[in-house]
C-alpha cells in the first residue's frame, strides 16, 4: 500500500510537470483558425453559409458525445481517453487536407467532435486530479493552468503569422503545420500517468446499473444546485459566443477585404492579447471576487454589437484597428475566464464527479453553440456579416444579464452560506 501511495504521487508530480507542455502544444488546434475559413472557401471551394453549417454540425456532434465520452472516460480513464482524443484529432486534420466533397467535411466534424469532446474532458481533470488535496487546491490550479495557456498563446501567436504567410504561398502548408503539431500533442499524451491506483479493482467490478444510477444521482444534483446551474447556463452563453463566432471573425474579414496574408498578423494578435491576461486568473478573482464573472462576460457579448456596428462602416484604417482591438479583448477575457469558470464549477466536488460536471458543461456551450453558428449560417443568408455580428450580440447580451442578475444571491458565497445540496460532493 505504501509503495502505492509513493508510485502515485511520483505519477501526479510527473504530470504536473509535463502539463504546461502539452498545452502549449495541445490545448487547440494550430496554424489551424487563423486560415481555416479561407481554406475552405479559398481552396475548397465552399460557400461562407456552408462554413458555419459546418460549424453547427460539429458543435452538434459534440453535443452528441458528451454523455457516451463520459462512461468512455470512466471506464478507460483519463489518460488512455486523452490518447484516443489526440489521435482522432490528428487522423481528422489528415482527412482534410484531402478531402474534396463537402460530405466529406461533415463527416470529419463528426469525427473531430469525438476527439476534442475527449479531450475537452480529460485535459482539465488530468492537472486536477493531480494536484494535492487541499484548500489551495484551486489556488493551485488557477496558477499553473494559467501559465500553461500563456504558454499556449505565445505559440499560438507564433504559428498565427507563419499560418497567413504560409497560406498565401501554397494553402496546404499551414494544414500539414496543423497535422504534425496534433502529432506531437498524441506522442506527448502518452506521457501522462494514471493517478488512481487503490480502488482501480473495486472500481472496475461496478455493476453497469450502479454506475447509471450514480450517473443519475450526479445529475439529479446537478439541477437541483442552483449555483452549478447558474453557472453552466452562463458559460454555454458566453463559451457559445466565443466558439460560435470563430469563423464569422474570419467571414468578417473577407467582407471587408483584408488582405490573405494579413489574416495571419491579425489572428497572431487574438493569443498575444491573451498570454497577457491567462496567467493573471488567480489575481483577477482576487481584485473582484463575486463580481468576477460580471466583468468578463459582459465585455465579451456586448463587444459583438459594437464590431458589427464598425464592419457596417466602409473600410478605414482606423475601423480595422478598432475591429482588431475589440477581438483582442474578447481573446485577452477568454484566457482567464476559461480558468475561472472551471475552478468555480470544481469548487465542492471530488473526482469521481468532476469528469460529470465537465461532460454537462461541454454539452450544454456545445448545444448553445450549435444554435449561435446555426442562426448565423441563417442571417448570413439574408444579410451581412456585420448586422448578423449585431443580432447575436443583442440576443447573448440579453441573457447574459439576465443569468448575472440571477446569480446574485446563489454564486460565490461562503462555504457556510450554501446549503447543503450545494456541496454535496466537497472534499471532506
Amino acid at each position: 500500500m505504501e509503495k502505492t501511495k509513493v508510485k502515485q504521487i511520483k505519477h501526479r508530480k510527473k504530470n504536473i510537470r509535463i502539463f504546461p507542455f502539452y498545452k502549449m502544444i495541445s490545448w487547440d488546434l494550430l496554424f489551424y483558425f487563423p486560415i481555416i475559413f479561407l481554406f475552405l472557401t479559398k481552396v475548397k471551394g465552399f460557400s461562407a453559409v456552408q462554413v458555419l453549417f459546418a460549424d453547427t454540425f460539429y458543435t452538434l456532434a459534440n453535443t452528441f458525445w458528451q454523455i457516451p465520452i463520459t462512461g468512455l472516460v470512466n471506464k478507460i480513464g483519463k489518460r488512455n481517453s486523452l490518447i484516443i482524443g489526440n489521435i482522432l484529432y490528428s487522423l481528422s486534420i489528415l482527412a482534410m487536407i484531402f478531402m474534396n466533397e463537402y460530405y466529406e467535411l461533415l463527416i470529419i466534424q463528426f469525427f473531430y467532435a469525438l476527439g476534442y469532446s475527449i479531450k475537452g474532458i480529460c485535459e482539465p481533470n488530468i492537472l486536477y486530479d493531480s494536484l494535492p488535496k487541499s484548500k489551495k487546491r484551486g489556488k493551485m490550479y488557477s496558477k499553473i493552468d494559467g501559465k500553461s495557456s500563456s504558454y499556449f498563446y505565445i505559440f499560438d501567436t507564433v504559428t498565427a503569422i507563419i499560418a497567413g504567410y504560409s497560406f498565401v504561398i501554397n494553402g496546404y502548408i499551414p494544414m500539414i503545420l496543423c497535422f504534425l503539431c496534433c502529432l506531437l500533442s498524441t506522442i506527448l499524451s502518452f506521457k501522462f500517468k494514471h493517478t488512481s491506483f487503490i480502488n482501480e479493482k473495486e472500481d472496475n467490478k461496478l455493476e453497469y446499473k450502479d454506475h447509471l444510477a450514480e450517473i443519475k444521482d450526479s445529475f439529479r444534483y446537478f439541477m437541483k444546485s442552483n449555483r452549478l446551474k447558474s453557472l453552466i447556463i452562463l458559460n454555454a452563453t458566453v463559451m457559445g459566443l466565443i466558439v460560435g463566432i470563430i469563423n464569422l471573425r474570419s467571414s468578417l474579414l473577407s467582407e471587408i477585404h483584408v488582405p490573405e496574408q494579413y489574416f495571419g498578423i491579425i489572428f497572431a494578435l487574438l493569443p498575444l492579447s491573451a498570454t497577457v491576461t491567462s496567467s493573471k486568473a488567480q489575481l483577477i478573482h482576487k481584485q473582484l471576487k463575486n463580481k468576477t464573472l460580471t466583468y468578463l462576460c459582459l465585455p465579451v457579448v456586448m463587444s459583438c454589437i459594437l464590431i458589427g456596428f464598425i464592419g457596417k462602416e466602409q473600410l478605414s484604417t482606423s475601423s480595422l484597428i478598432l475591429i482588431c482591438l475589440l477581438y483582442m479583448m474578447q481573446y485577452a477575457i477568454k484566457g482567464p475566464y476559461i480558468n475561472l469558470m472551471t475552478r468555480y464549477m470544481n469548487n465542492f466536488t471530488n473526482r469521481s464527479v468532476r469528469p460529470k460536471i465537465t461532460a454537462l458543461k461541454n454539452l450544454t456551450y456545445n448545444l448553445s453553440t450549435s444554435i449561435i453558428t446555426l442562426l448565423c449560417s441563417l442571417l448570413l443568408k439574408i444579410t451581412n456579416t456585420a448586422n448578423t455580428f449585431i443580432i447575436v450580440g443583442c440576443i447573448t447580451t440579453i441573457i447574459t444579464i439576465l443569468m448575472l442578475d440571477y446569480m446574485r444571491a446563489k454564486v460565490g458565497l461562503r462555504p457556510e452560506q450554501y446549503e447543503d445540496k450545494e456541496i454535496k460532493f466537497d472534499i471532506k
